[in-house]
């Protein structure tokens, strides 16, 4: 699959089919072994951001009221060292990552929205009205079909739940620019053509710039193909 934005509907929104795509490989049988496929082994070797690097981003910035947007197998935050959470909110389109997330997270009371973030997000009853100290946005942005100015209107659904001074921490796989080496290459190519990732054009320029407007501070680094950001 190409990185143009997916089919739309007339009201300018992304057709369901294209987000169901990028997430319908997230499956009980795939998240049983995806810890040991993305963090053991494509992190450090295809993308070549060692599991290490993403798992320090969060123990430097993870709050005590945190909401996951995008929340994968729930690895990074019980990696971080945080011992307890005032408030965790566990954030994803997809009912088999919340269900896993949650099951790891369980000592935490995390409590769990489904929801799309290329829709307007409504707060569901019971995760509090207050905003939160830090969002994670994490292995996130290279799955959503679009541009990268179309992906980080993400941001601005996510903003309005944010603390003015929280930051908004994670990292993508970029797909432009990159270098990759064999593996990664083969893995982009794979991973585009079933819609799993939608990263063709995905550019650190694009990042940054889409960053920079909506936030006063902003901090990236690159490792291979992963851009770490951070921005308050």
């Amino acid at each position: 699959m190409d990185a143009e934005p997916g089919p739309r509907h007339t009201d300018g929104a992304y057709d369901p089919d294209a987000v169901a795509k990028a997430h319908a490989i997230y499956t009980p049988f795939m998240l049983s072994f995806y810890d040991r496929i993305v963090h053991g082994l494509s992190n450090r070797f295809a993308w070549r951001c060692p599991t290490e690097r993403l798992t320090q981003l969060y123990a430097a910035n993870l709050s005590a009221n945190h909401l996951e947007a995008g929340v994968g197998t729930g690895l990074f935050i019980e990696r971080a060292g945080r011992a307890a959470f005032d408030r965790l909110v566990l954030l994803d389109v997809n009912e088999n990552c919340l269900a896993v997330a949650g099951k790891r997270l369980a000592r935490f009371s995390p409590r769990s929205w489904r929801a799309n973030l290329l829709a307007p997000l409504e707060r569901p009853n019971g995760l509090g009205a207050s905003p939160f100290d830090s969002v994670g946005l994490t292995y996130v942005l290279h799955c959503l079909p679009g541009t990268m100015a179309e992906k980080l209107g993400v941001i601005d659904r996510l903003q309005p739940l944010m603390r003015p001074r929280g930051p908004l921490f994670g990292a993508t796989i970029l797909g432009r620019d990159i270098g990759p080496n064999g593996t990664a290459r083969a893995l982009l190519a794979l991973y585009n053509g079933k819609g799993v990732f939608n990263n063709r054009r995905d550019d650190l320029d694009g990042l940054t710039r889409g960053l920079e407007q909506r936030f006063a501070t902003v901090e990236i680094q690159t490792h291979g193909l992963v851009a770490l950001f951070r921005a308050a």
